[in-house]
């Protein structure tokens, strides 16, 4: 049985999806993606986008449970993911929510122990107890694979499967690589599907090591990317 709690997350995000869904669909079809800050306001919308961009991503199918509140799971997951890195002032948003890119900087990714300590029940309901120990371990993994050096960080980048292949995943890079290159700023990112490989890799990164996400998890490639004067080729 359900509690009240969850009972009324799905009647909250049940609504937004429906008031919003109109408005997605219209301006992800602009002829040129529209690419903004994301603001506190978006979080119900790009929580919906990622946790359906993510659903059948390696990582995600490894960590979060699979009984019947896996896409109640799903949307918890995401939405804190937001509220972690809006903070930071670096999270982007395509065509008013169908899609969305999440950055930090080298120095502001990695929790306190105690904000770690804080999310164990929420990662327990988020993975089930049989599987809290693999989003564990793998958060400890990339950690441990983490670049020391100062860079930007892309931590989830997103569309909406609706919206896949019309420019939007490029449009997001490019918010944020712009300014990695006027900076003169490195970038990092874990690629947890071997296809997105070598879009990343069509961008400036590169790969520069493999890893699993903890023990038996699926692997990532660690890409990094130097800062460029060239411009960003189009695709995704």
């Amino acid at each position: 049985m359900k509690s009240i709690y969850s009972l009324f997350f799905d009647y909250y995000y049940t609504s937004i999806q429906n008031m919003n869904l109109g408005q997605m669909q219209c301006s992800a079809y602009r002829s040129k993606p529209a690419i903004r800050a994301a603001q506190r306001c978006d979080d119900p919308t790009l929580t919906l986008t990622l946790a359906a961009a993510f659903d059948n991503d390696p990582v995600t199918r490894f960590c979060v449970r699979t009984d019947a509140r896996r896409h109640w799971a799903m949307r918890v997951g995401f939405k804190r993911a937001l509220d972690l890195y809006q903070p930071y002032g670096l999270t982007f948003i395509a065509n008013d929510g169908a899609g969305a890119a999440l950055w930090a900087r080298h120095d502001q990714w990695q929790l306190t122990f105690w904000q770690e300590c804080s999310l164990i029940p929420l990662y327990m309901r988020v993975c089930g107890i049989s599987r809290f120990m693999r989003l564990s371990r793998g958060f400890d993994a990339m950690k441990l694979n983490h670049p020391v050096e100062r860079h930007y960080y892309l931590y989830l980048l997103g569309v909406h499967p609706d919206h896949q292949s019309h420019g939007l995943g490029t449009a997001l890079l490019r918010a944020m690589l712009e300014r990695c290159d006027r900076e003169q700023m490195p970038a990092y990112l874990e690629a947890s599907s071997p296809h997105n490989i070598p879009f990343y890799q069509q961008q400036g990164f590169r790969v520069i090591k493999k890893f699993r996400f903890g023990p038996s998890g699926p692997l990532l490639a660690a890409m990094w990317r130097e800062p460029q004067l060239s411009s960003l080729r189009a695709g995704f």
